[in-house]
């Protein structure tokens, strides 16, 4: 009997794609600054100016003196590119034979960790094309964000002064005060879903009371639920804050860090110290109701509610109006800081106030009655040429007659 053998060999198909050719990268060299920083030894403020030389790189990586083109410059800190894609970039050179040598850069306040971003993105607005082929410098270092820095606008007087902030839509941290070692970051109000925190100036390096601000040292932060520290302890009026941080938003005007994270003070053993003194609360700021009402370009404004927001304001002398729709739709209830009152709904040069959460407080009793004194919470509501100025009383004591 003979023994068939059958050998069967299975053919596989391969593709070949083609190598990759041309220009794959850009190559950012730091001229200047020699010294990059450190998170240690951050850069100064000041510090803003760089100068970079620029090769294009092949699939050998070297010089590409086919590519010839014009390319963008952005800067890469706290999470995202300023300025976004499609939008006016920071700087456009030329790059000639693969080459751009010593071109100068001037980069916006920069926080963080910080990278320029350069590539061959053509156009912006509707004819922005993304570009393909990129490069980032070595990172620079420069200081962490104040809460100043979180919250005042690029110019007082633009358009959008009230309503934007340079940081928006970035990852912030705050770990430290403007004031060096007098200053501290103080919780000056707690709701059911977040707390306000202000930068503080005390009087000594030990943090003793009175403490005090300025304009923008003011920040909400907006936890969802009742906010907590990192030990999962209740955030409490008076507290003192090692730092906090998440995502900065503008919600109809208002600035607010959202998905936050809330630090406080460790010890050695990394147990919280809850370090609570309410002497350190900063003094409300007083509206000037013959000034604060007026126009974006006027200095001492409408910006002024800007500089206040987040913060406890006082209306010193106002008159309760006649309650209105806001009431039944809101529970807002008005105060006219000029005293005059009465039917104030078609006056813009009134506060709201929103005291519902005290349930001492009875606005129905205050119509028509000039008080003493009324503090809270300043939040706006700034919707194009909308501008409501609403304050929140932290406890029955921020209403006096």
């Amino acid at each position: 009997m003979h023994k068939v053998v059958l050998l069967v060999v299975a053919a596989g198909c391969t593709d070949t794609t083609p190598a990759f050719e041309g220009t794959q990268s850009l190559e950012v060299v730091l001229v200047s600054p020699t010294f990059t920083g450190s998170p240690e030894t951050p850069l100064g403020d000041l510090e803003r100016t760089v100068v970079v030389n620029v090769t294009a790189k092949d699939e050998q990586n070297q010089l590409d003196t086919t590519f010839d083109k014009d390319v963008q410059v952005y800067a890469q800190f706290l999470g995202t590119l300023t300025p976004s894609f499609g939008t006016v970039p920071l700087a456009s050179f030329r790059v000639t034979a693969g080459q751009a040598e010593n071109q100068s850069i001037t980069l916006p306040n920069a926080f963080g960790p910080t990278v320029i971003w350069i590539d061959d993105g053509q156009g912006v607005g509707p004819e922005y094309v993304h570009g393909a082929i990129t490069g980032t410098s070595p990172t620079l270092f420069y200081r962490d964000p104040f809460v100043v820095d979180l919250q005042k606008p690029r110019d007082e007087m633009a358009l959008d002064a009230l309503a934007a902030t340079p940081l928006q839509d970035k990852q912030v941290a705050v770990n430290s005060s403007r004031y060096l070692a007098r200053g501290r970051l103080v919780v000056t109000s707690v709701f059911p879903q977040g707390y306000t925190v202000s930068d503080v100036q005390c009087a000594n390096d030990a943090g003793d009371p009175p403490c005090t601000t300025q304009a923008y040292d003011h920040m909400l932060v907006f936890s969802f639920s009742a906010p907590r520290d990192q030990c999962f302890d209740a955030v409490e009026v008076g507290q003192t804050l090692a730092g906090f941080g998440g995502g900065l938003s503008e919600f109809n005007g208002l600035s607010e860090i959202g998905f936050p994270q809330t630090f406080a003070p460790t010890d050695e053993s990394d147990e919280c110290i809850h370090d609570v003194n309410i002497a350190r609360l900063p003094p409300p700021v007083v509206v000037d109701p013959t000034t604060w009402f007026g126009g974006l370009s006027e200095p001492e404004g409408i910006i002024n509610f800007e500089r206040n927001e987040s913060a406890p304001i006082q209306i010193s002398g106002g008159k309760v109006c006649d309650l209105d729709e806001d009431f039944d739709t809101f529970k807002q209830w008005k105060v006219d800081p000029a005293g005059v009152g009465g039917d104030c709904s078609r006056n813009d040069d009134v506060l709201n106030v929103i005291s519902s959460g005290i349930t001492s407080i009875d606005p129905t009793t205050l119509v028509g009655k000039t008080l003493t004194k009324v503090v809270g919470v300043l939040r706006p509501v700034n919707i194009g040429s909308f501008n409501v100025w609403i304050i929140f009383p932290r406890d029955a004591s921020d209403v006096v007659q």
